[in-house]
């Protein structure tokens, strides 16, 4: 898996390459009946991407895709010693998704050697592995097919399956298709349909400000669709962050109110009635009386 000379990563500039990551999320949240992960929103795919909490997340998730793209069955569990088997037989039927990736040989000697390298060829390997997920894997290629009929034929579509939404993009015009990922957060990306730019990512906006900046953006192109989208940002997705950003006001002033009052708790003496404030100094624990 040895990663061709052309194939540079956005890591000289960045941590890794922002496309590729996007790409990872949304099929994690797109065939989430069939990976089986519990990621649900970009943080926590940054934070095992990262191994915030240690590599357990990370090394999970990566077993999942490889599974996937292995065309386990959706209930398969790999264990760590199926890790170097498994990922030089797919590598050999990937090449093409290979040469244009970061992807170093030794990630295949073993989890712990994937783990080790730097999280632009973390990023790296699980966009591989989603790439040759969606090539190879039969459940998943038949989900796409199943909403690609629905798409060609609108009035057979009676209803989306929510995990098969984010399948159509948000908006395309003039070659440009604009993707909106997240549930209870949103990331608007702009996916240029040029052959040169085909299949990159670009992150556009992902908080309120960011999506007005946007649409007033937008708003200065002569094209309906242009100003259209830009209406859409602005009266659903704006107001949908802003009450999420109130939601989580709300809950950091709770939990301040609930860490308040828990300082101002006090205890009896059972044998003495007497009432007493709590004291957390470790030199006065000894002192009180139970």
């Amino acid at each position: 898996m040895s990663p061709s000379a052309n194939s540079k990563t956005e890591a000289a500039n960045a941590d890794y390459a922002p496309g590729n990551f996007a790409s990872v999320f949304a099929f994690a949240t797109t065939f989430s009946s069939v990976l089986r992960s519990d990621i649900r929103e970009p943080e926590e795919l940054e934070d095992a991407i990262r191994c915030v909490d240690g590599s357990e997340k990370l090394r999970q998730f990566a077993l999942l895709l490889l599974a996937t793209a292995s065309n386990k069955p959706p209930n398969a569990r790999l264990s760590e010693d199926q890790w170097p088997k498994l990922c030089n037989e797919l590598a050999a039927d990937s090449v093409a998704i290979l040469r244009k990736l970061q992807v170093p040989e030794a990630v295949a000697d073993s989890i712990d050697s994937f783990v080790d390298h730097d999280v632009a060829v973390r990023v790296d390997v699980l966009f591989w592995l989603a790439e040759a997920a969606v090539a190879s894997n039969s459940t998943v290629k038949k989900l796409i097919d199943q909403e690609v009929a629905k798409y060609r034929k609108p009035s057979a579509a009676t209803h989306v399956k929510p995990e098969l939404v984010r399948l159509q993009p948000f908006a395309e015009i003039a070659r440009q298709r604009y993707w909106l990922f997240g549930s209870k957060t949103r990331q608007l990306y702009l996916e240029s349909g040029s052959q040169r730019g085909k299949g990159k990512l670009e992150l556009l906006a992902q908080t309120p400000d960011e999506f007005t900046a946007v649409a007033n953006e937008l708003r200065t192109q002569r094209t309906h669709a242009h100003k259209s989208l830009a209406d859409g940002l602005v009266e659903d997705v704006v107001p949908f962050l802003e009450t999420q950003m109130r939601k989580r006001v709300r809950v950091e002033k709770a939990m301040q109110r609930q860490a308040l009052a828990l300082a101002n708790v006090h205890i009896y003496d059972t044998r003495t009635r007497k009432r007493q404030r709590v004291n957390y100094e470790e030199d006065n624990l000894s002192a009180l009386d139970f």
